[in-house]
């Protein structure tokens, strides 16, 4: 009974067999759109109900409204303490599977559980436990995604790559506000949740889409081997381990050859890096400017303009703009290194936070004046988000002989991005809601300038590499990977 369902099994599935399509499942392209697309699911929930809450939660939980900007900010630090300490765990796990996709499919299910949990929420541990959840399948796909990526891609096109799934990470994070606040206004609670379930139906169906290149490269090579006499036995013993070990490669969870030789040793030597610090210190500013709006900008359009959650959800339409360059940044990253677009978008975002302390009336003109400083900052921070990623992947790649690894663990090093952004998401929210609350609005924008002029310099002084030897190291980019 047991051999008939293995055949039935086998037949269904078309194991050892040619998959359908494989070419296409297996290009670059749709590769990279997937992670993309993944990112921006998970990122997705976690962000549309930002303008929805200080509406919503009175009436769902009986939070009273002088404590909605607390709990908002405890919410928003919740999802990134989860990330914080679950990055590092699905980062050691990922190096050591061979598969990439396996991890995917399982985060669709924690993805599909916070997902659930929110929809339902009438308490505040709901919510918060809903968080938790979120910042757990946020750091399984985020640190597996980006790893197939890195895995994927030619290096020499990794900056463009990690630009696209930049745009993707900030369309989520910024135009999920948007429409979750129009949603909202014009539907109702379930509707905006509507929009989340039918994002994880299409992300899905393109998980479970996807071929690794590495396991397309198997039927890829036979078919463009001639077939000889004198290699025919060969060939047979060849082809059939490879079906033996194919089977079901996306269960697989036996270590990669060269992924599971991750030490603790060779992981502190890996953090002495300055140059993978200063890229690590990037991403938390970054993700702290952006969660720190996603905490106080809905409260503070509702208490200075008297937006309703339509209004709070539009206002990001200005940061979301310039993410559209995100790829071009990308490309530049590529070309000419990370250093100076990075130094670039801090330093340019430095005027425009420090002028959002002169909005302070409700006038046309100063409604005018917030969205062109939320431009602003958007520009900036799309200077700063595809070359910060790709820096992590070219650091570790230059590292990878001094931190004695057989070859670089990309898995891990991108969940140590991730726990970079998780410090950034409970840091922003905690510290724009508490200086809001205890210095005012202009006091917020002086504080973000304060961390994105000296973070410039970290990047001039490090990214790249020290900037003495930034002559000697802009040529080779390409060629060190």
């Amino acid at each position: 009974m047991s051999t008939m369902a293995r055949s039935i099994r086998a037949k269904v599935t078309r194991q050892g067999e040619r998959p359908v399509l494989l070419d296409i499942r297996s290009s670059t392209l749709l590769i990279v759109f997937t992670v993309a697309m993944a990112i921006f699911t998970d990122l997705f929930p976690y962000a549309v109900i930002v303008p929805v809450l200080p509406y919503a939660l009175p009436e769902r939980t009986g939070v009273p409204r002088d404590s909605v900007q607390r709990w908002m900010s405890v919410s928003l630090a919740a999802f990134g303490a989860s990330v914080l300490v679950f990055s590092p765990i699905w980062g050691v796990l990922a190096d050591r599977i061979q598969s990439r996709r396996a991890p995917m499919l399982a985060g669709l299910f924690l993805l599909g559980a916070s997902t659930l949990l929110l929809t339902l929420m009438n308490s505040v541990a709901m919510m918060v436990a809903g968080r938790v959840l979120q910042g757990m399948t946020g750091a399984l796909t985020w640190a597996v995604g980006l790893a197939l990526v890195v895995d994927t891609v030619d290096p020499k096109h990794i900056g463009q790559a990690m630009g696209w799934i930049g745009t993707s990470m900030s369309w989520a994070a910024l135009s999920a506000p948007l429409l979750g606040g129009v949603v909202y206004g014009k539907g109702g609670w379930y509707q905006v949740w509507a929009m989340c379930y039918a994002l994880i139906a299409g992300d899905i169906v393109l998980r479970f889409v996807i071929i690794e290149k590495k396991r397309a490269k198997k039927w890829q090579t036979v078919e463009s081997e001639p077939v000889s006499r004198s290699t025919t036995d060969d060939k047979e013993k060849e082809q059939s381990s490879s079906q033996s070990a194919d089977r079901d490669p996306e269960a697989s969870l036996t270590p990669a050859p060269g992924t599971g030789q991750v030490t603790l040793g060779g992981i502190l030597r890996m953090l002495k890096n300055p140059r993978l610090i200063a890229a690590f210190w990037g991403c938390v500013v970054e993700s702290s400017i952006q969660t720190a709006f996603d905490a106080i900008i809905p409260l503070q359009v509702e208490t200075l303009f008297g937006w309703d959650s339509i209004g709070a959800g539009l206002i990001f339409l200005p940061f979301i703009i310039p993410t559209f360059l995100s790829p071009v940044a990308g490309s530049l990253g590529d070309r000419y290194g990370a250093k100076w677009l990075t130094t670039f978008g801090f330093f340019l975002s430095t005027p425009f936070l420090i002028c959002l302390r002169f909005v302070s009336e409700n006038t046309i003109q100063h409604k005018v004046m917030l969205c062109g400083l939320l431009f602003g900052i958007g520009l900036g921070i799309t200077c700063t988000m595809g070359p910060l990623m790709a820096e992590i992947s070219w650091s570790m790649k230059d590292n990878r002989k001094e931190s004695q690894l057989e070859r670089e663990p990309i898995a891990l090093a991108y969940a140590l991005y991730n726990v970079a952004y998780a410090v950034g998401c409970m840091v922003g929210p905690l510290l724009g809601g508490f200086i809001r609350d205890q210095h005012g609005w202009p006091t917020v924008g002086w504080a973000l300038a304060i961390l994105t002029s000296f973070t410039g310099v970290t990047q001039l002084l490090w990214i790249g590499g020290p900037l003495k030897l930034r002559s000697q190291r802009l040529a080779p980019t390409a060629e060190a990977l």
